[in-house]
């Protein structure tokens, strides 16, 4: 049983609907809250006396906490994560939001970054914090179909269809310049190889690509096939100046944000770990993922499934996110990508 957990058991019905006030306020304006204020504007239905004994005992809970500027009362983290954990529990996206998130999935897509790239995209508008996803290495996705279409000589494109009919396109650089007919003669050693096996897989073609004499090592890396997922994230601007007049945060957020590979490093641990099923929303906040700049923010995610890999897709926001909501839309969100990548199969 988690901590916060024991300390809801451990609250009455009173100190429960005060703590509810003091949060939603916390929430809604981001200030502390007196007692008068929660007798007259919340309706606690007890006297101002009573409702400060109930919030000192609230404040020796660890729960709530004064505030240097005035004698009004703020949530502590603790008090905050055990409001979340019940607040998570309710779903809240409205129909205006399902008809955007549909109307982008409508359009025609197969190929698997443009299905991540628009995902992220779409959590950003709608949530207005940033929207994220990590693409699973789907290192063992069979390969139905692979086509290099010579661009120039030193440059090839390379279209791989799935068997799940999701597509997957890269570029090839090379430094020992190949003709036309020199990729035609790679396609076709390609398709015989592709027939031979009965599951030719992405990881097989990185190692087709790498034993290939044609090839070089400098011209083609292996993980521009296979790699750890590549990370879409979308609306890091709106979450830069959050919350903050702290210089030192701001520069904080904006080295974080402009670095993908230290994001991905931390989304990959959630993946890791094995704690979090799949379909299922969780929120982390920053504080507990110990990065400068992040303290102030919340993570609202799912993890999902693909092939033989998991991947990530959420929202980042501030800690006063409207939480219904967004949880309601990464709900949404990853049940619609989940019926769209099964729709490709």
């Amino acid at each position: 049983m988690s901590a916060n957990k024991k300390e809801g058991e451990d609250m009455n019905d009173r100190e429960q609907l005060i703590l509810k006030a003091i949060i939603k306020h916390y929430l809604e304006f981001g200030e502390s809250v007196g007692s008068r204020t929660l007798e007259k504007k919340y309706r606690i239905g007890v006297s101002s006396a009573t409702i400060r004994n109930t919030m000192a005992d609230l404040e020796d809970k660890g729960l709530i906490t004064k505030t240097h500027t005035s004698s009004g009362r703020i949530p502590t983290s603790e008090g905050y994560k055990l409001y979340v954990e019940e607040l998570i529990k309710i779903r809240d996206i409205s129909t205006e939001a399902k008809a955007k998130v549909v109307e982008a999935y409508n359009k025609r897509m197969n190929q698997i970054d443009m299905i991540f790239e628009e995902t992220s995209r779409l959590l950003s508008k709608i949530s207005k914090y940033a929207g994220v996803v990590l693409e699973p290495a789907i290192r063992e996705e069979g390969v139905k179909k692979v086509q290099l279409v010579h661009i120039n000589d030193t440059n090839i494109l390379a279209v791989v269809v799935m068997d799940s009919y999701l597509t997957k396109n890269f570029n090839i650089f090379l430094e020992t310049p190949l003709s036309e007919e020199e990729v035609k003669n790679i396609n076709e050693a390609l398709s015989l190889r592709i027939n031979e096996n009965r599951h030719f897989t992405l990881s097989d073609l990185g190692k087709f690509f790498m034993n290939t004499d044609l090839f070089t090592q400098e011209g083609f890396q292996e993980d521009e096939i296979i790699n750890d997922g590549k990370l879409f994230f979308e609306g890091g601007s709106n979450l830069i100046e959050t919350n903050t007049s702290d210089v030192m945060k701001v520069i904080d957020r904006v080295r974080f944000f402009n670095n993908p590979e230290d994001m991905k490093q931390i989304f990959l641990q959630f993946i890791q770990t094995n704690r979090y099923k799949d379909g299922e929303v969780h929120v982390i906040f920053g504080e507990d993922l110990e990065i400068a700049g992040l303290e102030d923010f919340s993570f609202v995610f799912s993890v999902y499934t693909m092939g033989d890999a998991k991947g990530i897709m959420g929202v980042i926001g501030p800690k006063r996110m409207k939480y219904s909501e967004t949880v309601g839309l990464v709900e949404y969100v990853s049940e619609e990508v989940k019926q769209l990548l099964k729709k490709n199969k």
